[in-house]
């Protein structure tokens, strides 16, 4: 089989590069549907490792994670060995302001408790965390991604009023402030340059979940109106990062809230953190997970890779306990797109999409799915 261009960058983009800086799917949306507690097994890809640390608040008995980018296994192993030294501070200031003073220092005092491929990544990496330079949130694949944004906003001077409009509480002047914002920013250029596989690469999104979209601005034009206007923006730390640089206290995800500290320390001892393909993994362990989480990764073998969604199912429901649950997101607009067998063994339901609209921060998604084993 013969690989265009394009496949051939998005995959030089994601051998190559952290992709992930922090995590694209809201955690709050999977919480309330999971309900997560202490007899709780569960496994789930790593992204960034934000929402497998969120989902260790909830106090269950395991978390497996798993992911093919060992850049990502090395994310979510510095943040981890950052909870273990127990400095609040220190760790707010790695991954809350995305800088910190010393970060070299900081990063040899805990080096020792990384893996050796994590170790190597971050001493030629450990950078992204200077304080001269643009922060930890404007590096790696979503990082230039967000530069990318940054720049069109400034090129067409709506910077301030995407800042005004993150902070409005006022529904009316939302709706003024993102007209405003939708007149210029889909016009000219950039209409196009959105559309590119070589930019959408950059945030991992494969050429499956283009096609499954179809027109990219009208989807994002009606997703963001939902998720700035419809819904109150104050607490969207998602988008909120990527256009200021770093949270704030008030607006981050739970795992990076002080009074979480403590609690998320005492539950690391039940975090295992593996690097590989998620078949790879189902085909070794001997655990049985109560609750799936996917993240979109169906999306990413709906193309040339029909036999390897069919395979990983396989092992999925044979690692998934009576009445268990595998949570997934997917830019198609129906599950349909699964093989028929995974529907004769497993209720698949979307989410209520009006809820979901309301709740998700995020919102670049057609559809969220819960499937519960028969």
């Amino acid at each position: 089989m013969t690989l265009s261009i394009s496949s051939i960058w998005f995959k030089y983009i994601h051998s190559n590069f952290l992709l992930y800086n922090t995590c694209w799917e809201d955690s709050d949306i999977d919480r309330k549907l999971l309900c997560i507690n202490k007899s709780t097994h569960l496994l789930s890809i790593t992204s960034a490792g934000c929402n497998v640390l969120n989902y260790l608040l909830d106090q269950p008995s395991s978390i497996h994670c798993v992911d093919i980018n060992p850049k990502q296994t090395a994310l979510l192993e510095l943040k981890a060995a950052l909870i273990k030294k127990g400095d609040y501070e220190l760790f707010w200031n790695f991954f809350g302001e995305g800088k910190s003073d010393g970060y070299d220092a900081s990063f040899r005092s805990i080096k020792h408790m990384l893996s050796p491929a994590s170790r190597k990544f971050w001493d030629t990496n450990i950078h992204s965390f200077s304080p001269k330079g643009k922060g930890f949130f404007y590096s790696g694949g979503a990082g230039m991604f967000a530069q990318f944004l940054n720049y069109i906003l400034k090129k067409k001077q709506l910077r301030d009023v995407s800042i005004q409009l993150l902070h409005e509480p006022s529904k009316d002047r939302r709706e003024e402030l993102f007209k405003n914002i939708d007149r210029k920013l889909w016009n000219g250029l950039e209409k196009k340059l959105w559309k590119m596989p070589a930019i959408l690469s950059f945030v991992g999104v494969p050429k499956s979940q283009i096609e499954a979209i179809g027109d990219l601005n009208v989807f994002m034009r009606d997703s963001l109106r939902y998720v700035f206007v419809e819904q109150n923006p104050i607490n969207n730390y998602f988008w909120r990062v990527y256009i200021e640089g770093a949270y704030t206290k008030s607006c981050c995800p739970d795992y990076l809230k002080e009074e979480n500290f403590q609690l998320l320390r005492e539950q690391l001892e039940n975090l295992h953190i593996s690097t590989g393909g998620i078949k790879h993994f189902l085909s070794a362990t001997d655990q049985q997970f109560d609750n799936i989480v996917l993240l979109d990764y169906m999306d990413w073998l709906t193309t040339d890779k029909q036999s390897e969604l069919s395979n990983t199912w396989k092992l999925l429901l044979k690692k998934i306990r009576n009445n268990g649950q595998v949570l997934f997101r997917t830019a198609h607009r129906n599950a349909d797109f699964l093989p028929d067998f995974i529907h004769e063994q497993i209720n698949i339901e979307q989410v209520e999409q009006d809820w979901v609209q309301k709740n998700d921060r995020v919102g670049t998604y057609s559809g969220t799915y819960v499937g519960t084993l028969k």
